[in-house]
């Protein structure tokens, strides 16, 4: 039994006749009508009465279309996902939220590239709420995010680092000098903050309703770039990783006393498919992370 066979038959039971069916799939009759032959003499049945020129299925015949449906379209189902799995080689859909897109992709994305230049890295830029989101309904493949969004029942993750969030002002800020701070101490300082929805936010503003304070925001922007400038400058301040302060002179990253850590890696979906192009950026991040613990990559930086 092979599935022109039963795609012929099946065109037959549709068009009533060996012509019809040999019109509508551009081939020739006696090859259908041979396709028929070889079926019926596989199973030891007659598939069809016929009657002039048309044709009327047998009992055998009416069992075995009702199986051939579902069959033929569970194979065009496999086949065109292993089509989808060709279209997709050498492709990585990736989530990067902005803030960890900033300090830690940079390098990872350099390292990558060098090493498999013909796999392209196709970036989202989403919040990790709305990455994880797009992980599990299979939008991308893997997500870079904080891993207290990811619910490990539906992900596997790989840990890359630990940080945690800190209130970044200008050098000049009256809070600069201190080796910590609380959000009684932030008060109603002019704030500048991602948009809404990310997990930096959500435990900010959990910290300020617990002081039974209302954080003074001044603008919500997707540019992390802007918020920076607005503290380089004394306009705002922000929370954000503490890495965003390395290498930036004017800005200042201040642990909170009620600290935030965070939990930045990998996130994929478990039970799915695995394209080796996925296998092997989580393989190369592995051995980043091994790389990085024993002191010999730029990854120890962060």
């Amino acid at each position: 039994m092979k599935l022109n066979q039963l795609r012929y038959f099946q065109a037959v039971c549709r068009y009533g006749s060996v012509t019809k069916a040999a019109g509508a799939l551009h081939i020739s009759q006696p090859s259908i009508s041979a396709s028929i032959k070889e079926l019926e003499e596989e199973f030891g049945v007659n598939l069809f009465h016929r009657i002039g020129k048309k044709f009327y299925l047998t009992k055998e015949g009416e069992h075995l279309l009702q199986g051939v449906g579902e069959l033929l379209e569970s194979a065009d189902r496999l086949a065109e996902t292993m089509k989808d799995m060709g279209n997709k080689k050498n492709q990585i859909k990736i989530g990067v939220p902005p803030m960890i897109g900033s300090f830690l992709f940079p390098s990872i994305f350099r390292s990558f590239q060098a090493a498999y230049p013909h796999i392209r890295l196709d970036i989202s830029e989403l919040s990790s709420r709305e990455t994880c989101q797009q992980v599990a309904d299979e939008e991308l493949d893997i997500a870079l995010a904080i891993l207290a969004e990811a619910d490990h029942l539906i992900f596997k993750t790989l840990t890359i680092l630990t940080t945690e969030l800190c209130y970044c002002v200008h050098k000049n800020h009256r809070l600069a000098g201190e080796k910590s701070v609380s959000i009684l101490e932030v008060g109603d300082d002019p704030i500048a903050m991602l948009k809404e929805g990310s997990y930096h936010l959500d435990a900010v503003n959990r910290q300020f309703a617990q002081a039974n304070l209302e954080p003074n925001v001044i603008m919500r922007s997707i540019q992390l770039e802007t918020i920076k400038r607005l503290i380089q400058d004394g306009t705002a301040s922000s929370f954000m990783f503490r890495e965003m302060a390395q290498g930036e002179p004017d800005i200042v990253a201040i642990p909170l006393s009620q600290p935030v850590p965070i939990e930045i890696g990998l996130v994929w979906k478990k039970n799915r498919y695995m394209y080796s192009d996925t296998s092997k950026f989580i393989d190369f991040i592995e051995n980043l992370i091994r790389q990085k613990d024993q002191r010999t990559h730029p990854l120890l930086s962060l």
